[in-house]
């Protein structure tokens, strides 16, 4: 079949499904659903249920994550409040992060973003290759606010914790084949064995492949990157096309009562083009120059001139062992260790009808051939990490104690030996050389948290962390204007709190204040030496089921001053000034405040309504817009961000097999997604809202196991908005919302 007549056989499909509910509401209930799912979460280092916990938390179930088809970092950025999640510029596959205010990337050698990511209790570095398929997810938990006493630096917005699934002990197999638009096909493997002597263990696999939405007016140009360690590249036909193959490992060892060893392996290759860039604006009297000109839209165009967009290359894999032992009804310790390498290859990315010819003015066009715009990019580094974690759980307090050590070892720069940015020169060949820049990074921490009960009613709790920092650089951005290698060192401690109280007014409803504290370590780019972040945050909220469990309602409201705050900007613009495309500075202050609100519902048996709610107001305090190189926007911070749920569940049609609706709408306000407010481009979304919807029947008996059909579409009003406009100098680039997407998932489970 080809892809259209598949396409089209899906959309018919998917549009008569949705139909279905119509005529199945006079059909019997299956089963009384009599309480909301009780969702357990580790978001303060052991296990207790969302409801105690004394933080503002989103949690997705695996079951939430099959509905909203939840595969990477971005897919959550819509769903949480307060939460921006984009892909950043340079097709790194990096993350641009705002939550509560407060934006961060880092992706500079070296820089670490305020929103922390997590993988089973490991720390995972930002900026680029954050962009991953995790298998076989059990739960999401995203934390808001400072997490600096228990998760450590990095998190001054929050944290990103992925969990997932240890082995049942007992044999399955699962078969999830996927079928869609854009040539998109998936399938996903697992086996459970059974429990065998001292071992279980469960095995995945996953292989995805989808045609990218943009197609390429350059495609088939080519380029000998051979002076650079590289090969032949060419210019693709289509852009945003990806491959992933994904494998990973679980283990568990049962040697005596109340000791689990837990080994955890991911493997994971993506091949893909980079997604397309289109352009915005330009300033007014620059692209006349041009030969070939670019095109100016805000909405995702169908096609772009994007010549040295080359296929890109990103691969990562982990080992986890976790040891827990349980010393005593109330004792436990826990032992992290954790090893993981990550290696991402941009040969090349341009900008829409800028990576041509610039012919100057008066010059024969043979003489003066250069490259307008192309940015490489190249990342090769290792992550170890060390956690030692005691825990003292009585009916009187709570003491959670722990040590970490991380480290770092990681090459970034241009794609091998090319230069990060290009603005200028002849064809690749031209170029000197630029070997990566090197970072060696070492963070050490302690800490220790407190819950004390006074009463039954009323808990204190007292957090505190020390952590020391230290990087060493081998910088050689420079060495290509003929500077040299810069070789420094950064060395500094920090310490962050927490002081709380949890009042109890019964067991489904409880209150909460505190303040607390984070950082976002500092460092140097480009010989430029930049310091530490600090966020000091205030917060005050309750958490309550009412209606005999039908009904949840958490709010949160918060305050939040951010100081010192980190920025990039070019090297032309500190004093003294250096030959650097981009160098970061602490330029300013901001202060954040708003709220947080989530509930469900059960009105009737089997029918569950969702309600995530958020409002952020933000503003700029004190910043030096001159050490910016001028004024700055709010960058995907919009007032208000919003997600409405919906999930039913029929009676039997046959057998025992059921039919489950699900429709899900995300709202966000009017936003800037541009860096800078510039004159010629609004730098302004309108408000948006995305509509997804799956309805799928399941648990239909064959071959001594049950059959699941899904069809499922997302953004099915085809938004088409740029997602992040970054500012380069005189250029506002544009990415885009991904489209229309739908399809069909048929899945085999045998236990």
């Amino acid at each position: 079949m080809s892809r259209n007549n598949l396409s089209s056989a899906v959309r018919g499909a998917i549009f008569a499904t949705l139909h279905v509910p119509f005529a199945m509401t006079a059909l019997p209930v299956a089963s009384e659903q009599l309480a909301l799912e009780e969702i357990v979460v580790t978001s303060q280092r052991r296990e207790q249920t969302l409801q105690e916990v004394p933080i503002s938390i989103t949690a997705f179930s695996s079951r939430d994550i099959e509905n909203l088809r939840i595969d990477n970092l971005l897919d959550i950025g819509l769903m949480v409040p307060n939460l921006s999640a984009v892909e950043g510029s340079g097709g790194t596959q990096s993350i641009k992060y705002q939550m509560r205010g407060l934006e961060a990337s880092g992706t500079a050698l070296g820089a670490d973003s305020g929103v922390a990511t997590y993988l089973d209790g490991v720390y995972l570095k930002g900026g680029s290759g954050a962009v991953v398929n995790y298998a076989d997810i059990e739960r999401i938990e995203v934390l808001r606010g400072p997490q600096g006493t228990l998760f450590g630096r990095n998190t001054s917005g929050g944290a990103i914790h992925f969990i997932t699934r240890n082995p049942p002990g007992e044999f399955g197999f699962r078969q999830q084949l996927t079928v869609g638009n854009y040539g998109h096909f998936q399938s996903k493997t697992r086996i459970d064995t059974p429990q065998i002597g001292l071992l279980r263990a469960s095995l995945n696999y996953t292989h995805s492949e989808i045609d990218g939405p943009v197609d390429n007016l350059a495609a088939g140009a080519t380029y000998d990157l051979t002076p650079f360690g590289g090969g032949v590249e060419t210019s693709p036909e289509r852009l945003g096309d990806e491959n992933v193959d994904a494998i990973s490992l679980a283990v568990q060892l049962d040697l005596i009562d109340n000791l689990d060893i837990t080994y955890k392996f991911d493997h994971s290759e993506r091949e893909m083009t980079p997604s397309a860039v289109g352009i915005i604006g330009v300033m007014p009297g620059i692209y006349q120059d041009f030969m070939w000109q670019p095109s100016f839209s805000l909405g995702r165009p169908d096609q772009v001139n994007n010549p040295i967009h080359l296929p890109s290359y990103l691969e990562a894999e982990g080992h986890n062992l976790t040891v827990e032992y349980a010393l005593s009804d109330t004792l436990s310790v826990r032992n992290i260790l954790s090893y993981r390498e990550g290696l991402v290859e941009v040969p090349g990315q341009t900008l829409d009808g800028m990576g041509l010819y610039l012919p100057s003015l008066g010059q024969p066009l043979e003489q003066t051939v250069a490259l307008a715009f192309v940015v490489t990019g190249g990342v090769d580094k290792e992550e170890t990490q060390e956690e030692f974690q005691v825990i003292w759980d009585t009916d009187k307090f709570t003491l959670t104690s722990g040590f970490l050590y991380y480290g770092l070892e990681s090459l970034a720069g241009g794609y091998r030996n090319m230069q990060n940015g290009i603005f200028g020169g002849n064809l690749f060949p031209g170029f000197t050389p630029s070997n990566q820049s090197q970072v060696d990074a070492d963070s050490t921490a302690v800490y220790s948290q407190l819950e004390y009960r006074t009463n039954e009613h009323l808990e204190l709790v007292v957090g505190g962390r020390a952590t020391r920092d230290k990087k060493d650089y081998v910088d050689r951005t420079l060495e290509s204007v003929g500077l040299g290698i810069v070789y420094s060192n950064y060395d500094e401690d920090e310490f962050t709190w927490l002081l709380g109280a949890n009042y109890y007014m019964s067991d489904d409803l409880m209150m909460y204040a505190k303040a607390s504290t984070g950082y976002i370590s500092g460092g140097l780019v480009s010989s430029v030496a930049y310091e530490s972040e600090e966020a000091r945050s205030y917060e005050a909220g309750f958490k309550g089921l009412f209606l005999g469990g039908k009904l949840m309602a958490n709010l949160s409201a918060f305050h939040v001053e951010y100081t010192n705050q980190q920025f990039g900007t070019s090297g032309l613009q500190v004093d003294p000034p250096v030959p650097a495309s981009q160098v970061l500075v602490n330029a300013g202050d901001s202060e954040a405040r708003g709220f947080e609100f989530e509930g469900k519902w059960l009105p009737v048996a089997d029918l569950q309504l969702g309600l995530n709610l958020g409002y952020l107001d933000f503003e700029f305090t004190d910043v030096n817009f001159a050490l910016l190189g001028g004024p700055i926007a709010p960058h995907l911070r919009p007032h208000w961000t919003g997600s409405l749920m919906a999930d039913y569940e029929t009676g039997p049609v046959f057998g025992n097999s059921a039919l489950r609706f699900h429709v899900d709408a995300s709202y966000r306000s009017s936003e800037w997604m541009g860096t800078r407010p510039v004159p010629f481009a609004d730098g302004k979304n309108k408000a948006l809202t995305r509509f997804n919807a799956r309805v799928s029947i399941d648990d239909i008996k064959f071959a001594g196991g049950v059959v699941s059909l899904a069809l499922w579409g997302r953004n099915l009003t085809d938004v088409d908005e740029p997602n992040n406009m970054p500012a380069l100098g005189v250029v506002v680039a544009g990415t885009y919302y991904q489209p229309r997407t739908y399809g069909l998932d048929i899945t085999y489970s045998f236990n």
